[in-house]
This record gives structure tokens, sequence and C-alpha cells, in this order.
């Protein structure tokens, strides 16, 4: 029995979101049927530090982003749905004491990748990001990886993963382009043991048959330290993650020999004694088809060394001949076998033996498995192994024999190396001993078959009709023979070329057929191959089926008749008419106009259009019939040029081809001249419009500088009118619009009205201020009002501005020439028969309020009259008072005139005249 390796692993306290549960994985991309394939992502799960959890329950599903390379573009945001969970084995079985259990899980779903979107020549990517892995602190060694802090998005230290896979655009070559990615990669399963020789099979395979290679490369960090991209997947490029010091890409971890991987995918280190812990590594898989790269998966995983791994001795393999009486054949050995050796003979006998049968901890027994490799070949060699491969050595029975047979045809026309290998039980793997055995085997004699033909060249003129040769070959053997026609170089096949093989027959020893060749150019196209270089092929069917085929050269050229090219010309567009490239240059709402001629001196049917590069004529307006004419053909090309469809601020230049094509000729020739007409767009000419102001209230008088005087309580009244004399296309619309208002006080109250028109486009301005435009007991403000008027030429837009100035003053409220009266004679003469603040207009004879006028600083508030004793006697809130003494007793009595700011007193004598004494 095996001893079981007790190990202590780290335990890991992990968000449901974090990547510490994730040891490794990695992205498949499958072809289904059509434009659909699936999207496999496969992650390894350290069960045993995330003990009860359940990702299907936890991530029903996650999402994967579909990138272009080219620029990094994001095509597609993939939900993946969780499909499986399965439990990775050991290579050992039973050397688990359930330190590490690893789950395979696996999240999938379909994809229509189609060709008018998926077809750039530098491919595509996929990927998806977790963060964070585990930390230094819980024991990961060769990579810096700290926890962030809670919320973090932006933290160097965070070592976060990103599995890769790039595949190529589905159409290569105008055809489809069918490829799956490399899958069914074998996970890594065992821990490594100090000392001790760490091998794994890391390879995957390839669906397609396309050739793997494998390289170690710097695992991938994620763009942000968030667990989870909140928007998906980043576009790369990603990050590498950071080695600790003095990790490196050639220095994975503690060991010697260091980590390394072969191109064919095996994994090997030996860790050294203070090697114990977690380290991170990384694999890249590049997929080659014909000696082009075509994808790459990366795969990120991580291996733990542990200790008190178990004290084993490698088994020992010898070999002999059967001839040979003792095993003596240690590490290599040579065998030959001749032709017709019976296969009895054809064998070599190893015999295992391993010294752990003497180890009570082992039990005193050790299972030990042999297996043959093939070394610098591929073939299955299962077949020279014995039925029985396992055995298990004791004490009794110390050594364990084994015959292995080898085939009348050996594996390779070739001598030829195998490797037979002991593997025993150790943990994690076991230990192996190797017998490199190099064989060689005559095999069975064989007459090749071979050409009695000799290689042939002809050269034939178009419509020759049908050219046949005649071929024979030969086998001495009376092999049955297979004759084929290699596939032509060049762009041609050989059906394209009409060439064909007929006739094929074979009686006794020979083999015969024909070449067929249909020279019609009117029924297959040499437009693109005229000499095809044909290699005929004859092998016959031996015994060992070894590829030792004769070749035949056939080349076969085909002339064809003569034909002249077609001729561009022009005419209204340049004085060379014939010339190939001509520039123009025009301002939008101009015209280029030109004919265009086609012409051919053979007379055949001729075809004119024209295209634009990278737009389609109809995109701008621009006209050209295509037409078709026998010798010759003309057509006019006309554009108006116009702002609607010209944005000069995405294009100003524009560039037109012209063909005239012959391709009606007997033989199907596309004969073309060209015309390219590069053609400069710049503005339209444009006429800026005027903009001017009028005054409509007659009491104001706008100067000749539009600026005006205004008394508070005057209405500010303006009659802006804008004009335009642009009419071609169409007259420009105009917008008139108030751009600036400013002042001592920031002015309000106004309003400006104006709609856009053609023109002439009217404005009107009002404003009638009042007493809240004076702050800080100022009176006299001063404000600026800035009007324009802009047309709409596209991409030439002139405007004009008027500016008005406006000084307002507050009301003159002084009392200068402000006398009172002071004596009233209530006697009815209608002469001072009452008291008030009036006097009679010389000029008019009318009665004027001589009260200092109301105004912003202050107004008339009351009048109050008291009599000797300060009894009141009169009192009004009206400007306009009259204060009839009548029945008051003559004498003096005192007035008070109240204004909001200020106040008036004076004396008023009644008096009548005698009688009232």
């Amino acid at each position: 029995m095996k001893r079981l390796v007790p190990i202590l692993l780290f335990v890991f306290f992990c968000l449901p979101a974090a990547a510490r549960h994730i040891v490794g994985g990695e992205i498949e991309l499958v072809h289904v049927s059509g434009n659909i394939y699936r999207i496999n992502l496969i992650y390894y799960l350290d069960v045993q530090n995330n003990p009860g959890r359940d990702p299907a329950a936890e991530e029903p599903t996650i999402e994967v982003g579909v990138f272009r390379k080219f620029d990094n573009r994001r095509l597609r945001l993939k939900e993946l749905i969780f499909s499986s969970r399965s439990r990775v084995e050991y290579t050992q079985p039973e050397c688990s004491a359930g330190g590490i259990i690893t789950d395979k899980i696996v999240y999938s779903d379909t994809i229509a990748l189609r060709s008018n979107a998926f077809n750039h020549a530098d491919g595509y990517y996929v990927s998806w990001e977790r963060c964070c892995r585990n930390y230094n602190n819980v024991g990961l060694l060769n990579i810096v990886s700290q926890e962030p802090p809670v919320g973090a998005v932006d933290f160097p230290n965070a070592a976060g993963q990103t599995f890769y896979m790039e595949f190529p655009a589905v159409v290569w070559r105008n055809r489809a382009f069918v490829n799956s990615s490399p899958q069914l990669f074998i996970p890594l399963s065992d821990y490594a043991c100090p000392s001790k020789p760490y091998y794994a099979n890391f390879t995957g395979t390839d669906p397609d048959g396309d050739s793997l290679v494998y390289s170690l490369i710097t695992p991938l960090n994620t763009v942000t330290a968030e667990a989870v991209p909140a928007n998906g997947p980043h576009a790369g490029p990603y990050p590498d993650v950071q080695w600790l010091s003095p990790f490196s890409l050639t220095n994975v971890m503690r060991a010697s020999p260091n980590l390394a991987i072969s191109r064919d995918g095996l994994l090997t280190v030996t860790p050294s004694f203070n090697g114990l812990g977690l380290y991170v590594f990384a694999v890249r898989c590049e997929e080659f088809r014909e000696g082009r790269k075509i994808g790459e998966v990366r795969r990120d995983f991580q291996m733990f060394v542990v200790d008190e791994c178990p004290t084993a001795v490698p088994p020992q393999i010898l070999g002999r001949t059967l001839s040979e009486g003792s095993f003596t054949h240690d590490e290599v050995m040579n065998v030959t076998f001749a032709a017709g050796t019976p296969d009895a003979n054809r064998c070599i006998e190893v015999r295992v033996t391993d010294d752990d049968i003497n180890n009570q901890l082992d039990g005193f027994t050790e299972d030990i498995e042999l297996r043959a490799v093939p070394v610098g070949f591929q073939e299955d060699i299962s077949g020279i192994l014995p039925a029985l491969t396992s055995v298990r050595l004791t004490r009794a029975n110390p050594a364990a024999t084994f015959r292995l047979c080898f085939p009348e045809c050996p594996f390779v026309n070739r001598p030829f190396q195998v490797a037979i290998i002991a593997a025993d039980d150790a943990c994690s793997l076991p230990y192996l001993d190797t017998l490199l055995v190099n064989v060689t085997i005559t095999p069975p004699v064989n007459a090749p078959a071979v050409f009695i033909t000799t290689d042939i060249a002809a050269s034939v003129n178009e419509d020759s009709g049908i050219k046949t040769w005649d071929i024979e070959a030969f086998d001495a053997d009376g092999d049955i023979m297979t004759l084929t026609l290699l596939p032509l170089t060049g762009p041609t096949t050989l059906a394209q070329a009409g060439i064909s093989l007929t006739d094929v027959k074979q009686t006794g020893n020979t083999l015969t057929a024909k070449v067929r060749w249909d020279t019609r150019c009117s029924v297959f196209d040499f437009t693109q191959q005229t000499f095809f270089p044909v290699v005929l092929q004859v092998e016959d069917a031996d015994r060992c089926d070894f590829k030792n085929p004769d070749q035949l050269k056939v080349d076969l050229r085909i002339i064809l008749p003569g034909n002249t090219k077609p001729v561009i010309s022009t005419s209204g567009l340049t004085g060379d008419t014939f010339a190939d490239t001509v520039t123009v240059n025009r301002k939008i709402n101009e015209s280029l106009r030109f004919t265009v001629f086609g012409h051919d001196d053979d007379g055949d049917l001729l075809s004119l259009f024209g295209e634009g590069k990278g737009f389609a004529l109809s995109d701008y307006n621009a006209v050209f019939p295509a037409e078709e004419g026998i010798r010759d053909v003309q057509s006019p090309f006309a554009w108006d040029l116009r702002c609607g469809p010209i944005d000069l601020r995405v294009k100003s230049s524009f560039t037109f081809h012209f063909f005239v094509t012959d391709y009606n000729n007997k033989c199907r020739f596309k004969y073309s001249d060209t015309l390219v007409v590069n053609v400069n767009v710049a503005p339209p000419d444009n006429s800026a419009p005027a903009l001017s102001v009028v005054n409509t209230n007659a009491d104001l008088v706008l100067a000749a500088d539009n600026s005006m005087n205004v008394i508070l309580g005057q209405p500010i009244s303006l009659a802006l009118t804008g004009r335009d004399s642009d009419l071609f296309p169409h007259p420009d619309m105009l917008t008139m619009t108030l751009v600036g208002a400013t002042g001592t006080v920031e002015p309000s109250g106004y309003t400006f009205t104006s709609a856009p028109s053609q023109s002439p486009v009217e404005g009107t301005f009002v404003w009638e201020p009042d007493c809240s435009i004076f702050v800080n007991q100022v009176y006299a403000n001063d404000y600026t009002f800035t009007f324009r008027v802009s047309d709409d030429r596209c991409f030439a837009n002139l405007a004009d501005t008027v500016t008005v100035s406006l000084h307002i003053e507050d009301i003159d409220g002084s009392d200068d020439n402000f006398l009172p009266p002071n004596f009233v004679s209530p006697n009815g003469d209608d002469k001072n028969d009452y008291f008030a603040m009036q006097k009679r207009d010389e000029a008019t004879g009318e009665w004027v309020n001589i009260l200092p006028l109301d105004n912003c600083a202050g107004h008339f508030e009351r009048i109050t009259i008291f009599n000797r004793w300060g009894r009141r006697v009169y009192s009004s809130g009206n400007r306009a008072f009259q204060w009839h003494p009548n029945g008051e007793a003559p004498g003096m009595y005192f007035y008070h005139l109240g204004y909001s700011n200020k106040e008036y007193r004076g004396v008023i004598t009644v008096a009548y005249s005698g009688k009232d004494q």
C-alpha cells in the first residue's frame, strides 16, 4: 500500500466574488456548425480551502468579452451559463489524503461569428477577468499579491487573473475559415515534492490537426482591482503580474532545474529543499496552420510544493535480446531485425526491479507499470507491449519480465527509437526509469512503381480543342498502383484550368491513363494563369504502405490571342484630355461637370462606369450614368456641390474613379483604363449680413453712435432689422439674438423678441425700467446691449453686431425753485381763496404744481396744517391738495409737507378783507 502524504494547505477566507478559489483555467472556442461556435470557460476550483462553495448557485452565469485585436474594440459581451462540475483525479489516486481537492467548473454557451463582423486579418480575442489571487501573507511566494482595500479599483499591488484566448477571422482569402481552439487540456492535479523530479503532461489537442507550440509566459493581471468588473471584462492589452524578487519568467520557483515546458507540452521541475509553498505560472499554447499563427490559449495554474513527501527509490529497467542470456542493457540498447524475421523472433525482453519492496512503510510491495513512448516520431506503438503491463513486485517475486515484440513493418521507414519506461507508484508522481531502444527493421522487399513516360512540356494555342497525352507506369511486383494529379501551384485549380486525368486502367504490372486538357478559353478562365506545371504521382500499395511515389512533370502552357487595351479620356475637365489623374478645386454651391469617353481599337464591347473611393456617388448627389457601347462609349459626370450631403468637418477631399473596361472579349480577359479625379472642396462664398437699429419712441433720441439718454419713466423701444444679399442656391436663413446685456447694475425686466427668417429678419427690444435699477443711492446708470444677426451659410457663417448704449437717470426732484405761498384770503374773490402748491404758468395761463417732483429718491406723502394752538385743521395725501380755510379764524397757521426722504415747514396767514377782522 502507498504512504499517504498529510498536506496542510493554507485556509483562505474568501468573499463570494473574489478569485482566491480559482487555481487556474482557460477558455475554449469550439466550432459547432456554419457560423455557430461554442465558448467554454473552464476554471479549477480549490475545494479544500472553499468548503461548501457552490458556483452553480453563487454565480449561475458569467460574462466574457469578445474583442477585435486591431483596435481592442469590444464586439460582444457574452453571457455564459454554468454547465458542469467534476472532480480532478490525482495521477496516483491512492496518494491523496484530502490535502488537494480540485474541481473542474465549466461555463458554456454558443455564439454566432458572422463573416461580415469577424473578418479582420489581425484576429480577435476572448477574455474574462477576476480579482484577486491568493495573497502573499497566506503563502503565495513568487508574485506580488496584496489584498486591496474594500471597494478599491486602482491598487497596483493586487494580482488578478485574466483568462485569455485568441482566435482568427472566420474568413481567409475570401473563403470561410473554420477553426476550433486547442482544448482538452490536462489539469495540474498533483503536488510536488522537494528534490524530486516533477513532470506533467500539460498538452491539449487540436480538433483541426493544427500544430501546437507551448511556452512559459508571465501570468496576466486584471486591469483593475475590482473583484468583478462592473461593465464586463475590460479591453486589452492586459498588464502582467509583478514578479517578487528573485523570481522571474526564467526563475518561476525555487527549483533546480527550474520550471520549464517543452514545445510539445511536457512540464518539468525539480523543487529545491527550501522551495515549499504555492507558485503561480502560466503556459501559452500557440496554434499554427500552414506555418501561420492563427490563435493562442493561455492557461494559468498554481503549483504546490509540500513537505513530508515519502522517501522512495526509482525502479530499474534492463533489457536483453532473445539470444542473450542475461539482462545487461541499461539505459540504451540497439536491435536489428532483417526482412523476413519471424514474428516470434522480432522481440526483446526487459526486466524491472524496485528496491522499495524492502520498505516496511510500503508493505514490502511495489506496483510497477510498463509504458512505451515513441521518440522523434508520432505513432501509436502500444501494440509492442504485452497484454499484461502492470505487476506488483514483492519479496517473493522481486522482478518482472516483459516481452515486447515489433511489427514486420517499421513504424517509420527508417531506424527509429522507442522509450520503454518502468513507472512505480510513488507519491505524488511515479518514479521512472527508461530504456531507450534503437530499432532497425528491414521491411519486406518492394519494387516501387515508376513512370515509363518521360516528362512532358507542351504549348498550345487557345481553342485547340481537347488535347490529351498518354501516361504509362510500371510496378515490378504487380502491386496495385494509384495515379493522382497533385494540386497546381498558383491561383487556379486543375478543374478551373480544364485539366483532368481520364482512362485510368491497370493491367498486370502496367498502368495507363491520359492527361486531358480542354483549351477553350470561352469555357475555362485563363485570365489568372496561363502556365500550368502539372505533377502526376504514382504510388504502389506495398505491404508496409510506405510512401515512395514516383513523379512525372507535365508542363502545359496556353497561348492566348492578343487584345488591345481600351483608352479613357475626358472633355471639359483639363487641358490634357488623356491625363490619368486630375485634381480640381471647387467650393460648395459650385458645380463640376465634364464628359468621360472610352475607346477600343478592337471594337470590343466596352463598359464605362464610375465610383467614389470610400463612398457612393449618390451619397453626395453626384451623377455618372454607367454606359455600354461597342468600340466607343461616353457618359457625362455632373455634381452640384451642396451643403446638405457634404460635411467639410468630416470630409473635404473626394476621389472619383472612372473605369472603361473591355471584359467581353473572347477569352474573358478584363482590360481596363482608369481615370482618377481628386476634388478638393472649400467652403462657399458668403456675403455677411447687415444689422441696423432704430428708436421707435418719439420722446427719445437715438444718436448716430447708437447711444441714448433716458429719464426714468420713458419707455425704451428699439426696432432691429437684419438683411442678407445671398440668394443662390437659396436665401440664407438669418437669426437675430441678444448676445450681451451689461450695466452698472445688471439689467432685468427687458424683453427681446425675434424669430429666424430669410432676409429681412426683424427684432424688437422693449424696456421700461423702474426704481429697482438704482442701488446704493446712485440714481444714474449706464447700460450696453449687443445684438447679433448671423446667417446659416454652411461652413462659412458670417455675422454682424450692433451695440446700443443707454444712460438712464432718475427724475429731477430738486427744490431749488420751490417757493411755497404763505397767504390766504378766503373772501370769494377768486384770489388767494385757498392754500395750494400751485402757480399759474405765464405762458399757458394754466395752473401748475410747484411741489418738488416725486422720484426714486423720494416722493410726496402728506400735507398737514395746524392752528396756533396746535390743533390739526387739515390733512391730505394728494399732491394737488387745496385747503379752503372757510370758517377758520384769521391769523397764523403752520403747515408740514412730508416726503419720504425730507420735509418742509412753513407759516400761512389767513386774512379776511376788513369786514372779516
